[in-house]
């Protein structure tokens, strides 16, 4: 009989702390998941419509990374340049209008052509189930398309006001986060609309980056999970505090119960849970 208690009491506390692991969001990195392969042989490539429609599929949302043309039109795109696509000219989103982008677009497969974020968000307002998408905001750039390479803020203003009439467009409510070491952004975000979420970016020293959030007001912190301040006391210590955490990449399977492990708000992975 006392091991049949001993039995039921370890199978209560094992289903407690999995139910509350479960209240992690897996999010796609990169709107997929890093790059899948699919049935007519042809990839899903990072930070496309067809990425993001994979990752809504797959995951509880996705992560995107976003840039804003010289149009001020907001584009899916990682990099710092437009070498991959584009290698006689050392442009970049910034500094490129909307014709040149759709130019380059011409130019390549319909599985990897950039899109444009009022598409992606069209398509998660279109869902039946509530999807949450991450948006993280790039800055620093090649000195070729931009003199001082880190973003003016000017452009944080004006990436911050389109990202608010887009929310407002799609009537996004709780389902719209961002995400930037860029705080002139963020703090924009927060004074004109705290409606979104707003996380703090940061690589390490993380007491530091939640003290810094507290007194900004921002929502959390958006943190690499491979850095040894992130811990499960770090992370009590934000949510008791009233803040959330977003933690990235898990980018293999041993990774995952590890996340899991640290009672994250979001997760960003590039491996399907």
């Amino acid at each position: 009989m006392k091991k049949l208690k001993h039995f039921i009491l370890l199978t209560a506390v094992i289903s407690m702390l999995y139910s509350c692991n479960n209240d992690s969001k897996i999010i796609a990195h990169r709107g997929s998941g890093n790059e899948i392969s699919i049935d007519n042989y042809d990839t899903i490539f990072e930070n496309t419509i067809a990425a993001a429609k994979y990752g809504f599929k797959n995951f509880d949302g996705i992560e995107v990374d976003v840039q804003m043309s010289k149009s001020g039109t907001i584009w899916l795109y990682h990099n710092s340049d437009l070498y991959s696509f584009d290698t006689l000219s050392p442009r970049c989103i910034p500094s490129s209008t909307d014709a040149e982008i759709i130019a380059i677009n011409s130019n390549l497969p319909k599985w990897q052509q950039l899109c444009k974020l009022d598409e992606v968000l069209k398509y998660q307002n279109s869902l039946d189930d509530d999807k949450y998408i991450s948006l993280d905001i790039k800055g620093y750039f090649e000195n070729s398309c931009l003199p001082k390479q880190n973003i003016s803020w000017e452009y944080q203003k004006e990436i911050a006001t389109e990202i608010i009439r887009l929310y407002n467009k799609y009537d996004l409510g709780d389902l719209l986060l961002v995400e930037t070491d860029y705080t002139y952004f963020l703090d924009e975000i927060v004074r004109d609309y705290n409606k979104i979420e707003v996380y703090y970016l940061g690589f390490n020293n993380f007491t530091t980056k939640m003290d810094f959030a507290i007194k900004h007001n921002y929502t959390g912190l958006s943190f690499n999970m491979n850095d040894t301040s992130l811990n499960e006391r770090n992370i009590k210590t934000l949510h008791d505090k009233g803040l959330k955490i977003q933690i990235w990449t898990v980018n293999n399977n041993s990774k995952k119960q590890k996340a899991l492990d640290l009672n994250a708000d979001y997760i960003q992975s590039d491996v399907v849970f």
